[in-house]
């Protein structure tokens, strides 16, 4: 929780970001780079622990998203799901 929350630090003032980040400083983006890199070495000693097979969870989840939220429906909406399926079974 703690390097999630130093990754959201960086953000946190940011606003919206463009892809790329063009306008950050090279160290800027080498600590963004460390941050993302702490978070991802303990979710997956995490995930390792847990006895958790993140590649298939997060196919898994791909799928499921794509079911929660059809991009014909949602492609440039950021309305709930329940404003659009009504076949949801909550969340998944």
């Amino acid at each position: 929780v703690g390097e999630v929350g130093e990754l959201s630090e960086i953000f946190q003032w940011k606003g919206e970001v463009p892809k790329g980040l063009p306008d950050w400083k090279a160290e800027e983006k080498e600590h963004l780079g460390e941050e993302l890199s702490d978070v991802l070495l303990y979710l997956v000693r995490l995930a390792d622990i847990c006895g958790v097979d993140l590649g298939s969870a997060a196919l898994r989840k791909l799928q499921l998203n794509a079911i929660k939220y059809p991009v014909k429906l949602c492609k440039g909406s950021s309305a709930k799901h329940t404003s659009y399926n009504s076949g949801s079974t909550g969340n998944q």
